[in-house]
């Protein structure tokens, strides 16, 4: 299990305070539901968290030694290649289904071991089992749609196995069905020990088995009890 501490979490823009000295844990056991208005934060505070956007203060220890602590320079590092952030609106490269969920396993920041070609074959199309887009492997990305986007994200992440994966509104502009499909992925991560926070302001999201719930309000973080639609 990995657990982290994240502290002292700030960031202006132009002396407006958007987030105020936040101060929370994460461990790989959560399933956290992230909630606030449009505004109050929380994409700003995911892509902090995953090594993307630089904060005025933030440090970073392990749970287990909190004596340790490392700026926001010092761990982005660690940050990018342990923490994925995934955009409401995914972004693809050009090419195939197969060529985008390939791309991280290839990279040096993000591939924990090198792979020669066919550990990577294996690894790509096992996570296609998974999401049940097998049939799709060597479709063109523009021609998915958002929930299939979406699902290829998720996959292009989880198939590098990071700690964490950080869903900002993963569900915006699907329909049913495609949210049906999402969320049994996302369900499957946390079986696989990955850490998940998931942002939404309309959490009615009763498929999703959230253990956690943390709400942003001018600048504050609080955790609160589940909202009554969360099974």
């Amino acid at each position: 299990m990995t657990s982290l501490h994240l502290s002292n979490i700030s960031y202006s823009i132009k002396k407006q305070v958007i987030l105020d000295q936040l101060d929370f844990e994460l461990n790989s056991e959560n399933f956290i539901l992230m909630t606030g208005q449009n505004g109050s934060g929380k994409s700003t505070l995911l892509k902090i968290a995953s090594g993307l956007l630089k904060p005025d203060h933030f440090y970073l220890s392990d749970s287990q030694d909190p004596r340790v602590k490392k700026n926001w320079h010092e761990s982005k590092g660690y940050l990018r290649k342990n923490l994925c952030y995934l955009h409401q609106t995914p972004y693809l490269f050009n090419g195939t289904v197969f060529d985008n969920i390939a791309y991280g396993l290839k990279q040096p920041l993000f591939s924990k071991t090198r792979l020669n070609h066919s550990e990577i074959e294996f690894k790509v199309n096992d996570v296609l089992k998974m999401i049940d887009l097998q049939h799709l492997r060597n479709r063109q990305s523009h021609a998915l749609s958002g929930g299939e986007k979406q699902r290829i994200a998720i996959a292009r992440s989880w198939v590098i196995e990071p700690s964490f994966i950080l869903l900002d509104e993963p569900f915006a502009n699907m329909d049913k069905q495609s949210r049906h499909s999402t969320y049994d992925v996302i369900n499957q991560l946390k079986e696989d020990n990955i850490g998940i926070i998931l942002t939404s302001h309309d959490p009615h999201h009763g498929e999703l088995a959230f253990n956690r719930h943390f709400h942003l309000h001018q600048g504050e973080m609080i955790e609160k009890s589940l909202p009554d639609n969360i099974i």
